[in-house]
Protein backbone atom coordinates (compact mmCIF):
# COMPACT_ATOMS: atom_id res chain seq x y z
CA UNK A 1 0.00 0.00 0.00
CA UNK A 2 -1.60 3.36 -1.10
CA UNK A 3 -0.15 1.13 -0.57
CA UNK A 4 1.42 -0.33 -0.35
CA UNK A 5 2.70 -3.13 -0.13
CA UNK A 6 1.64 -7.02 -0.50
CA UNK A 7 3.43 -10.02 0.44
CA UNK A 8 3.71 -12.96 -1.23
CA UNK A 9 0.25 -15.41 0.00
CA UNK A 10 3.11 -18.00 1.46
CA UNK A 11 4.36 -15.57 3.95
CA UNK A 12 2.96 -16.07 7.78
CA UNK A 13 3.33 -13.31 9.96
CA UNK A 14 4.95 -14.75 13.18
CA UNK A 15 2.08 -14.64 16.23
CA UNK A 16 1.58 -11.15 17.12
CA UNK A 17 -1.93 -9.41 18.88
CA UNK A 18 -3.00 -6.55 17.07
CA UNK A 19 -4.83 -5.63 19.51
CA UNK A 20 -1.91 -4.18 21.22
CA UNK A 21 -0.64 -2.48 18.07
CA UNK A 22 -0.18 1.13 19.05
CA UNK A 23 3.68 1.26 20.82
CA UNK A 24 6.31 2.82 18.07
CA UNK A 25 9.70 1.22 17.78
CA UNK A 26 11.20 3.34 15.53
CA UNK A 27 10.94 6.23 13.75
CA UNK A 28 12.80 7.04 10.12
CA UNK A 29 12.93 10.18 8.69
CA UNK A 30 14.22 10.40 5.00
CA UNK A 31 12.15 13.94 4.40
CA UNK A 32 9.15 11.41 3.46
CA UNK A 33 7.22 14.99 3.66
CA UNK A 34 5.89 17.33 1.39
CA UNK A 35 3.61 16.63 -1.33
CA UNK A 36 0.05 15.40 -0.34
CA UNK A 37 0.77 11.79 0.77
CA UNK A 38 3.87 9.62 1.76
CA UNK A 39 3.39 6.05 0.43
CA UNK A 40 5.20 3.21 1.88
CA UNK A 41 6.27 -0.59 0.74
CA UNK A 42 8.62 -3.39 2.05
CA UNK A 43 9.71 -6.43 0.19
CA UNK A 44 10.58 -9.84 1.21
CA UNK A 45 14.36 -9.03 2.11
CA UNK A 46 12.94 -6.12 3.85
CA UNK A 47 13.76 -2.99 1.67
CA UNK A 48 11.71 -0.41 2.31
CA UNK A 49 10.45 1.90 -0.45
CA UNK A 50 9.25 5.61 0.27
CA UNK A 51 7.54 8.18 -1.87
CA UNK A 52 9.58 11.74 -1.52
CA UNK A 53 7.42 13.96 -3.60
CA UNK A 54 8.91 17.00 -1.91
CA UNK A 55 11.76 15.92 -4.32
CA UNK A 56 9.77 14.32 -6.85
CA UNK A 57 11.67 10.33 -5.36
CA UNK A 58 11.50 7.61 -4.04
CA UNK A 59 13.88 6.17 -1.55
CA UNK A 60 15.22 3.43 -1.07
CA UNK A 61 16.37 1.84 2.90
CA UNK A 62 18.05 -1.16 4.03
CA UNK A 63 17.05 -2.54 7.43
CA UNK A 64 19.33 -0.47 9.44
CA UNK A 65 17.46 2.59 8.13
CA UNK A 66 20.32 3.40 5.67
CA UNK A 67 19.80 4.87 2.18
CA UNK A 68 20.51 2.96 -0.35
CA UNK A 69 19.30 5.07 -3.31
CA UNK A 70 17.00 7.73 -4.67
CA UNK A 71 15.07 6.43 -7.84
CA UNK A 72 12.90 8.43 -10.24
CA UNK A 73 12.81 11.85 -11.36
CA UNK A 74 9.64 14.75 -10.76
CA UNK A 75 8.04 11.29 -9.08
CA UNK A 76 4.33 13.25 -7.00
CA UNK A 77 4.20 9.52 -5.90
CA UNK A 78 1.68 8.25 -3.31
CA UNK A 79 0.84 4.73 -4.04
CA UNK A 80 3.63 2.17 -3.90
CA UNK A 81 4.55 -1.78 -4.12
CA UNK A 82 7.17 -3.99 -5.23
CA UNK A 83 6.49 -6.72 -7.98
CA UNK A 84 8.11 -10.41 -7.60
CA UNK A 85 10.99 -9.34 -9.16
CA UNK A 86 11.70 -6.38 -6.86
CA UNK A 87 11.16 -3.86 -9.30
CA UNK A 88 9.19 -0.63 -7.93
CA UNK A 89 5.65 0.34 -8.77
CA UNK A 90 4.33 3.57 -8.27
CA UNK A 91 1.40 5.63 -8.96
CA UNK A 92 2.20 9.29 -10.72
CA UNK A 93 -1.41 10.93 -9.87
CA UNK A 94 -0.69 13.87 -10.74
CA UNK A 95 0.88 12.92 -14.47
CA UNK A 96 -1.81 10.25 -14.27
CA UNK A 97 0.44 7.86 -14.68
CA UNK A 98 1.53 4.26 -13.05
CA UNK A 99 5.27 3.91 -13.53
CA UNK A 100 7.84 0.79 -13.04
CA UNK A 101 11.30 0.93 -12.19
CA UNK A 102 13.97 -1.14 -11.66
CA UNK A 103 15.65 -1.05 -8.20
CA UNK A 104 18.58 0.82 -10.17
CA UNK A 105 16.10 3.43 -10.86
CA UNK A 106 16.06 2.74 -14.68
CA UNK A 107 12.43 3.23 -15.92
CA UNK A 108 10.70 -0.35 -17.34
CA UNK A 109 7.26 0.58 -17.87
CA UNK A 110 4.70 3.49 -17.79
CA UNK A 111 0.72 3.21 -17.66
CA UNK A 112 -1.58 5.90 -18.72
CA UNK A 113 -4.72 4.14 -19.65
CA UNK A 114 -6.83 0.79 -19.37
CA UNK A 115 -8.00 -0.83 -22.70
CA UNK A 116 -7.77 2.07 -25.04
CA UNK A 117 -5.35 4.86 -25.63
CA UNK A 118 -8.28 6.83 -25.05
CA UNK A 119 -9.78 5.48 -21.79
CA UNK A 120 -6.78 7.41 -19.18
CA UNK A 121 -6.40 6.95 -15.91
CA UNK A 122 -7.11 9.86 -13.79
CA UNK A 123 -5.80 9.99 -10.66
CA UNK A 124 -4.33 6.33 -9.79
CA UNK A 125 -3.93 5.86 -6.28
CA UNK A 126 -2.96 2.86 -4.27
CA UNK A 127 -0.76 -0.17 -6.70
CA UNK A 128 -0.91 -3.75 -5.33
CA UNK A 129 0.73 -6.98 -6.93
CA UNK A 130 -1.15 -10.40 -6.41
CA UNK A 131 0.81 -13.35 -5.78
CA UNK A 132 0.37 -14.16 -9.64
CA UNK A 133 1.93 -10.71 -10.29
CA UNK A 134 -0.38 -9.09 -11.83
CA UNK A 135 -0.98 -5.19 -11.31
CA UNK A 136 -3.95 -4.00 -9.69
CA UNK A 137 -4.23 -0.21 -9.71
CA UNK A 138 -7.12 1.95 -7.87
CA UNK A 139 -7.68 3.95 -10.89
CA UNK A 140 -9.53 6.97 -8.36
CA UNK A 141 -10.92 9.62 -10.72
CA UNK A 142 -12.52 6.47 -12.67
CA UNK A 143 -13.87 4.80 -10.01
CA UNK A 144 -12.82 1.38 -10.67
CA UNK A 145 -9.75 -1.06 -10.30
CA UNK A 146 -7.72 -1.66 -13.71
CA UNK A 147 -5.56 -5.00 -13.68
CA UNK A 148 -2.57 -5.37 -15.89
CA UNK A 149 0.02 -8.18 -16.79
CA UNK A 150 3.61 -7.79 -15.37
CA UNK A 151 4.54 -6.07 -18.40
CA UNK A 152 1.48 -3.31 -18.05
CA UNK A 153 -0.82 -4.70 -20.49
CA UNK A 154 -4.38 -4.01 -19.57
CA UNK A 155 -6.62 -7.52 -18.65
CA UNK A 156 -9.64 -5.90 -17.17
CA UNK A 157 -11.40 -3.98 -14.85
CA UNK A 158 -13.80 -3.61 -12.35
CA UNK A 159 -16.31 -1.40 -10.68
CA UNK A 160 -18.02 1.78 -11.21
CA UNK A 161 -19.11 5.35 -10.17
CA UNK A 162 -21.68 4.96 -7.35
CA UNK A 163 -22.78 4.09 -3.54
CA UNK A 164 -24.14 0.55 -4.46
CA UNK A 165 -22.80 -3.16 -4.28
CA UNK A 166 -20.01 -3.23 -6.86
CA UNK A 167 -19.58 0.55 -6.92
CA UNK A 168 -17.26 3.25 -6.20
CA UNK A 169 -16.99 6.51 -4.56
CA UNK A 170 -12.92 7.09 -5.27
CA UNK A 171 -10.91 4.19 -4.65
CA UNK A 172 -7.65 4.71 -2.42
CA UNK A 173 -6.00 1.03 -2.28
CA UNK A 174 -6.25 -2.12 -1.87
CA UNK A 175 -4.47 -5.23 -1.05
CA UNK A 176 -4.68 -9.03 -0.64
CA UNK A 177 -6.18 -10.83 1.98
CA UNK A 178 -4.89 -14.49 3.27
CA UNK A 179 -8.21 -15.53 1.88
CA UNK A 180 -7.46 -14.85 -1.57
CA UNK A 181 -9.70 -11.48 -1.91
CA UNK A 182 -9.21 -8.13 -2.99
CA UNK A 183 -9.91 -5.51 -0.08
CA UNK A 184 -10.49 -2.24 -1.69
CA UNK A 185 -10.82 1.23 0.93
CA UNK A 186 -13.14 3.17 -0.67
CA UNK A 187 -13.33 7.04 -0.21
CA UNK A 188 -17.31 6.61 1.04
CA UNK A 189 -16.10 5.07 4.57
CA UNK A 190 -16.17 1.82 3.81
CA UNK A 191 -13.88 -1.39 2.08
CA UNK A 192 -15.12 -3.14 -0.27
CA UNK A 193 -13.99 -6.94 -1.08
CA UNK A 194 -13.84 -8.48 -4.26
CA UNK A 195 -12.46 -11.76 -6.02
CA UNK A 196 -9.35 -11.36 -7.60
CA UNK A 197 -11.10 -11.94 -11.06
CA UNK A 198 -13.32 -9.34 -10.30
CA UNK A 199 -16.58 -10.34 -8.91
CA UNK A 200 -18.00 -8.08 -6.27
CA UNK A 201 -18.16 -9.82 -3.02
CA UNK A 202 -19.41 -7.55 -0.15
CA UNK A 203 -18.57 -4.49 1.53
CA UNK A 204 -18.31 -3.43 5.39
CA UNK A 205 -18.43 0.33 6.61
CA UNK A 206 -15.17 1.54 8.73
CA UNK A 207 -15.30 3.62 11.50
CA UNK A 208 -13.27 6.53 10.29
CA UNK A 209 -12.74 7.05 6.51
CA UNK A 210 -10.17 4.87 5.20
CA UNK A 211 -7.13 5.30 3.24
CA UNK A 212 -4.15 3.01 2.71
CA UNK A 213 -4.83 -0.59 3.40
CA UNK A 214 -2.77 -3.66 3.83
CA UNK A 215 -3.17 -7.30 5.30
CA UNK A 216 -1.59 -8.96 7.87
CA UNK A 217 -1.48 -12.56 6.66
CA UNK A 218 -3.03 -13.85 9.32
CA UNK A 219 -6.89 -12.48 8.86
CA UNK A 220 -6.23 -8.92 9.70
CA UNK A 221 -6.55 -5.83 7.79
CA UNK A 222 -4.40 -2.75 9.01
CA UNK A 223 -6.45 0.65 7.23
CA UNK A 224 -5.00 4.00 8.07
CA UNK A 225 -7.44 6.98 8.08
CA UNK A 226 -5.39 10.41 6.88
CA UNK A 227 -8.60 12.71 8.16
CA UNK A 228 -8.96 11.11 11.92
CA UNK A 229 -5.27 10.08 12.66
CA UNK A 230 -6.20 6.73 13.44
CA UNK A 231 -4.94 3.46 12.38
CA UNK A 232 -7.67 0.97 12.65
CA UNK A 233 -7.16 -3.06 12.89
CA UNK A 234 -10.25 -4.87 11.14
CA UNK A 235 -10.74 -8.88 10.49
CA UNK A 236 -11.22 -9.89 6.95
CA UNK A 237 -14.69 -10.18 8.07
CA UNK A 238 -14.92 -6.62 8.51
CA UNK A 239 -15.09 -6.72 12.50
CA UNK A 240 -13.12 -3.30 14.45
CA UNK A 241 -10.60 -5.28 16.88
CA UNK A 242 -8.50 -2.16 17.74
CA UNK A 243 -7.64 1.05 16.81
CA UNK A 244 -4.45 3.32 18.13
CA UNK A 245 -2.99 6.75 16.93
CA UNK A 246 -4.62 10.01 17.42
CA UNK A 247 -3.28 13.58 16.53
CA UNK A 248 0.63 14.62 17.76
CA UNK A 249 3.71 14.66 16.81
CA UNK A 250 5.06 11.87 19.44
CA UNK A 251 6.11 8.83 18.65
CA UNK A 252 2.80 6.89 18.44
CA UNK A 253 0.88 9.76 17.54
CA UNK A 254 0.13 11.18 13.63
CA UNK A 255 -0.57 14.13 11.45
CA UNK A 256 -2.65 12.73 8.62
CA UNK A 257 -0.88 9.11 7.82
CA UNK A 258 -1.51 8.03 4.70
CA UNK A 259 0.37 4.40 3.35
CA UNK A 260 1.18 1.58 5.22
CA UNK A 261 2.55 -2.17 4.93
CA UNK A 262 3.77 -5.19 6.84
CA UNK A 263 6.86 -6.94 6.47
CA UNK A 264 6.97 -10.93 6.89
CA UNK A 265 8.48 -10.46 10.43
CA UNK A 266 5.13 -8.58 11.52
CA UNK A 267 6.54 -4.93 11.85
CA UNK A 268 4.21 -1.96 10.52
CA UNK A 269 5.13 0.57 9.09
CA UNK A 270 2.77 3.72 8.57
CA UNK A 271 3.59 6.69 6.81
CA UNK A 272 3.31 10.07 9.12
CA UNK A 273 2.73 12.63 6.42
CA UNK A 274 2.16 15.80 8.13
CA UNK A 275 5.18 14.55 10.73
CA UNK A 276 7.59 13.93 7.73
CA UNK A 277 8.47 10.41 8.83
CA UNK A 278 7.74 6.73 8.79
CA UNK A 279 6.76 5.30 12.45
CA UNK A 280 7.05 1.38 12.81
CA UNK A 281 5.10 -0.92 15.24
Amino acid sequence: MCTCDVLPAQVRHPLRDWRKLGKCQKVIQHNPGGGKYVGVAVNSEGLLAVTDSENGCVHLLMKDDSLVRSIGKAVIGCGLTFDLKGNVWVTNWSNNKVLKRSQDGRLLQTIDHAGSKSDHFINPLGVSVSPEDLIYICDGGNHRVTIHDEEGMFLFAFGSKGSGPGCFNGPRDLTFGSDGLVFVSDHGSRVCVWSKEGYFQRDFKTKYAPTCIAATGDNHLLITSYASNTVMVYTLGGQLVHEFGGTGTDPGRFDRPYGICVDDTGAVYVGDYGNKRVQVF
